[in-house]
């Protein structure tokens, strides 16, 4: 029994012994080098339990993912002999593990050889091109040259090189600032520039409103003018026409305004009463002169081209208030071009409406041209403005 006992126990230290150095698992992220006193024997790359002599063969587990070689930033010299900032990173994979394992060993000697060679295939790159040309269009195409030229040195390693990129390139930090100075600059100087621009359209926005609003109120001046005028010439003709019908009417009239220009209020007068009827009595006979100069019929027809341009002025201000009405823009702002007296075919005024029906008699009227912009506006009327009518406009 003892010898059996002991049998068993030797058994089963022996199990314990050699059991780990004979068995071995691949999982499936890896891939299992085999190798007998440092020589690549085999690999495996499919998941599962696996032996080995034991004591004898070793097992190196590789990645079969993608593995990544950063590189770290490196001051390189472009073309223009400028300094740039290099800062990349690579993709690639074991695709030869028995290569990988007889010539690299592991995978931290692995990226520390891939990063030399590509930083050896960058620096001759980037020295082929301008600085200018890097930060802005031939990034892509050099990061494709590198990875072409460093995929067959590195496949003697047993690694294939997927992608090469750039992470960044900066100028140097010495460098960067005065670009950054200058850059600044220039901003400034556009900046500066765009506010001149805008500042001589904004004084010249100005001034054309300022003359616009000059010649505005000189029109609306000139208006009131003839307004004033037109109004003060219909009282005269009204006046004249009252008198015609009624001279004493106006010798009394006369009077009372006499009476009023010698007569101011608070007027005392000392002395008797017949002294004082003979002030009235010289009041009265210098408002019977003044009756001597009351107008006669006929003085009233040299009002005519007063009344006449009332009517235009008249007939203007309809226009523009129904330009104004139609086009929901201030009157003011159309300029008047013409105005000119015309005789119209018919009482449409030149402009028939479709489905309507007129007088075909000729009627007396005017056309009057605005301009607003560089748009010109017509309207028609008729001689007293009581029709008027927008006939169209003409853009230029």
């Amino acid at each position: 029994m003892r010898k059996v006992a002991l049998l068993i126990i030797i058994i089963v230290v022996a199990a314990v012994i050699v059991g780990p150095q004979a068995l071995f698992v691949i999982d499936e992220t890896k891939v299992a080098v085999v190798t007998r006193f440092g020589e690549p024997l085999r690999s495996l790359s499919s998941p599962g339990l696996y032996t080995k002599t034991p004591f004898i063969e070793r097992v190196t587990y590789l990645d079969k993912r993608l593995l990544i070689f950063d590189a770290p930033p490196d001051s390189l010299l472009t073309k223009d002999k400028k300094r740039l900032v290099i800062d990349i990173y690579a993709r690639g994979r074991i695709t030869d593990p028995l290569r990988f394992v007889e010539t690299l060993s592991t995978e931290s000697r692995a990226a520390s050889r891939a990063i030399d060679i590509i930083a050896s295939e960058l620096r001759r790159e980037i020295g082929l091109d301008n600085q200018s040309e890097i930060i802005g269009e031939t990034r892509e195409e050099i990061m494709n040259r590198v990875r072409d030229a460093v995929k067959p040195k590195l496949l003697d390693f047993g690694l294939t090189i997927v992608d090469v990129r750039m992470k960044r390139a900066d100028f140097p930090g010495e460098i960067a600032n005065s670009i950054y100075e200058r850059m600044k600059a220039e901003r400034k100087r556009i900046a500066d520039r765009e506010r001149a621009a805008g500042t001589k359209a904004d004084l010249e926005k100005r001034a054309s409103v300022d003359r616009e609003a000059v010649v505005i109120t000189s029109e609306a001046q000139r208006d009131a003018d003839i307004i004033r005028g037109c109004g003060e010439a219909s009282a005269i003709t009204i006046f004249a026409s009252a008198l015609e019908k009624d001279p004493e009417f106006y010798t009394f009239q006369r009077s009372l305004e006499t009476y009023r220009a010698h007569l101011a209020d608070r007027t005392m007068f000392v002395g008797s009463s017949q002294d004082l009827g003979a002030v009235f009595n010289d009041i009265r006979q210098s408002a019977s002169e003044s009756a001597g100069s009351a107008p006669v019929k006929g003085k009233s027809s040299a009002l005519d081209p007063v009344n006449t341009k009332c009517e235009e002025i008249g007939i203007e201000t309809a226009a523009r208030k129904l330009l104004s009405e139609e086009l929901d823009i201030g009157g003011r702002a159309f300029i008047l071009d013409s105005s000119e007296k015309v005789q119209f075919s018919d009482a449409s005024l030149g402009c028939p409406q479709e489905g309507e029906s007129y007088a075909q008699v000729i009627t007396p009227g005017y056309k009057l041209t605005f301009d607003l912009t560089g748009n010109k506006h017509i309207v028609h009327a008729n001689d007293d403005g009581s029709q008027l009518i927008r006939c169209g406009s003409d853009s230029k």
